[in-house]
């Protein structure tokens, strides 16, 4: 009966929280942080590596799948949703499979990875590699790199941890501390009065240092007719822009955003495949942030653009 029992007990063992150790190609140590939410069998999270290409150290941050096996779990990397390569950056997905040992914070994640090319025209054994990756549990509370940034892109709110010590989840508040501010409303000028007729929801926060910021619009995937416009704080600054391919592009200046700003995708039809939407990518520097956004009549997508002094 034990024996029966044991599969089972390790198959429930808790492994949500933050994540921070290394990637290991050759003799190449990578740093790498893994975030991981949820309960049970339903987990996803997060990923950052950071790799020095000419002196310069280059950050990607993607979505990650996660599956719990017996006494394993399986990850693979999905969609890219933040970067500063300063080199075009390889079309590699990441996936492996790793054991953990030990309990709590002493816990710890090892195992094995391979890369490979998401370019069809690529032959079988461009970008890939194969590594070790190794993983030492943190306190939930610690501000490794990869949560810095989610936090400030809006994304920690999202993140559920389990205790350790209780049967049930508990979503942990791990954002830094911020000053209570009332939020802001829109002011929406006259001419547009049914854009305060819909709901708006704010999918992403995003924080920027330069002067300016370039925002590129592209189709999300097939294109379909979807058309948008594009407000910053009630003032149209792209007008009804068919979302294709090839990118839309329009500069935003500080003096323009001020402190803090929304940025709203105001959705003018559905397209042939409702709902309405597109990936948004805000270029500041080196820095590059993208966005999947979806919108109909009824509702809005937004991203608050802040600055930081």
């Amino acid at each position: 009966m034990i024996l029966f029992l044991l599969p089972l007990q390790v198959f429930a063992q808790n492994i949500t929280g933050i994540w921070t150790g290394y990637l290991q190609i050759n003799d190449t140590k990578l740093p790498y942080e893994l975030v991981i939410s949820g309960k049970g069998n339903n987990l996803n999270g997060y990923s950052l590596i950071v790799f020095t290409f000419n002196g310069v150290e280059n950050v990607g941050i993607k979505t990650m799948e996660l599956k719990m096996k017996r006494g394993s779990i399986s990850i693979e990397d999905g969609e890219l949703i933040y970067d500063n390569y300063t080199t075009p950056g390889r079309r590699v997905k990441l996936y492996g499979d790793l054991a953990w040992v030990g309990k709590d914070l002493n816990m710890t994640l090892a195992g094995t990875i391979a890369t490979r090319s998401m370019d069809m025209r690529a032959s079988l054994k461009e970008n890939f590699f194969k590594g070790t990756v190794f993983l030492q549990r943190k306190n939930p509370l610690t501000q490794t790199r990869l949560i810095s940034k989610l936090n400030d892109m809006g994304l920690t709110d999202k993140l559920l941890f389990v205790k350790s010590d209780k049967k049930s989840e508990e979503k942990i508040d791990i954002k830094k501390e911020e000053k209570n501010t009332p939020s802001k409303e829109i002011k929406v000028p006259a001419k547009q009065p049914e854009i305060a007729q819909r709901k708006t929801d704010i999918i992403r926060r995003i924080s920027f240092s330069s002067d300016s910021i370039v925002i590129s619009l592209y189709d999300n995937g097939e294109v379909d007719g979807d058309t948008v416009s594009i407000i910053l704080n009630g003032k149209q600054i792209l007008s009804k822009q068919g979302l294709t391919a090839k990118a839309i592009t329009k500069t935003i200046y500080a003096v323009d955003i001020g402190d803090s700003s929304e940025l709203v995708m105001y959705a003018e039809n559905l397209g042939r495949i409702p709902p309405n939407s597109g990936l948004l990518v805000i270029q500041s520097g080196y820095e590059r942030y993208q966005v999947r956004f979806s919108g109909d009549l009824q509702n809005n997508s937004a991203v608050i653009l802040k600055r930081r002094r």
